[in-house]
């Protein structure tokens, strides 16, 4: 049997967990599903880990940054070797934790470092496939501040999260044998034409033609997708309505460079303009927003 490994990296957000969940159905229901991983993303030490015995010893960086890598190495390949041992088994599928490692790469704005699951793979020269999913990275920013507020405030401006995302999209475009970028809204409005190219890029043409015959919809319930995925509710492609926002976030929005640049190099050509809906989104906002700070000032003076 063919062996496809699949690496697929997402930022919070952005639809990750769904696409993840697609890819994975596009190529083979029952392909083998890994959680968000990265050697650079290390949780706090009173996270509970039952499954991993060295949890605290890394967390609390008893290992040097080298011995921690080697272990992650280490058991990245057997899940690999384990994978290509089965008989049964013809895809497996892991998924970045592009967020951790995110940080590390911020550091080369160039885009030279290289994502630690390729280079992984890249030093047994296993061959895989790269996916990078995306939606709209102003409504990513947007999403994020609302689900994950602590997540959105390690970031001072939407010029340091959208060159945050840059570093991370670009380090992965430049190491990847190609990246394929996988876009919700382009899923949605052209879900044949996309899936088509899923299984083209992984399975090649002959195996992805063979495929479409007599398929069923893909459909991925919220049981199925897990953790994540934590504002979608709908099982099959759909674009997702952009989050309300304030004047003030529009107008960082129009007036970012690094959001402009990182929205041109992923395809999304339409400019964030101020329409009807959107002037009475932001009003509101607005009026809540000051609403919010009369609530505090009276709280703080009682």
């Amino acid at each position: 049997m063919d062996k496809r490994i699949v690496l697929v990296a997402n930022l919070p957000c952005s639809a990750g967990t769904y696409l993840f969940h697609y890819i994975a159905k596009a190529l083979d229901a029952n392909a083998w599903l890994t959680g968000e991983t990265n050697p650079y993303s290390y949780n706090s030490p009173t996270t509970y880990f039952p499954e991993d015995p060295l949890h605290r010893v890394r967390a609390l960086e008893l290992f040097s940054r080298q011995e921690a890598l080697k272990e992650y190495s280490r058991r990245l390949e057997l899940l690999v070797d384990t994978f290509l041992a089965n008989d049964a088994a013809s895809v497996l599928m892991i998924r970045d934790h592009s967020f951790g490692e995110g940080w590390r790469l911020r550091h080369f704005p160039d885009g030279s470092a290289t994502p630690a699951l390729v280079e992984i793979l890249d030093s047994r020269q296993i061959p895989h496939t790269c996916f990078y999913t995306h939606r709209d990275p102003f409504d990513t920013w947007l999403a994020m501040r609302r689900s994950f507020s602590s997540m959105a405030k390690a970031f001072k401006r939407l010029d340091d999260y959208a060159d945050f995302y840059f570093n991370s999209w670009l380090a992965w475009k430049n190491h990847s044998h190609p990246l394929n970028d996988l876009h919700m809204q382009t899923l949605a409005l052209h879900e044949q034409r996309e899936k088509d190219r899923i299984r083209s890029s992984v399975l090649g043409m002959t195996t992805a033609t063979r495929l479409e015959v007599a398929e069923q919809p893909i459909q991925i319930s919220r049981a199925e997708m897990g953790s994540g995925a934590s504002g979608r509710k709908a099982e099959r492609p759909l674009i997702m309505e952009r989050h309300p926002f304030t004047t003030d976030v529009f107008r960082e929005a129009v007036h970012s460079q690094s959001l402009h640049r990182l929205r041109e190099a992923l395809g999304y050509e339409t400019p964030i303009s101020m329409t009807t809906r959107t002037r009475l989104s932001c009003l509101t906002q607005d009026l809540k927003a000051v609403a919010r700070r009369l609530k505090q000032g009276g709280s703080s003076g009682t």
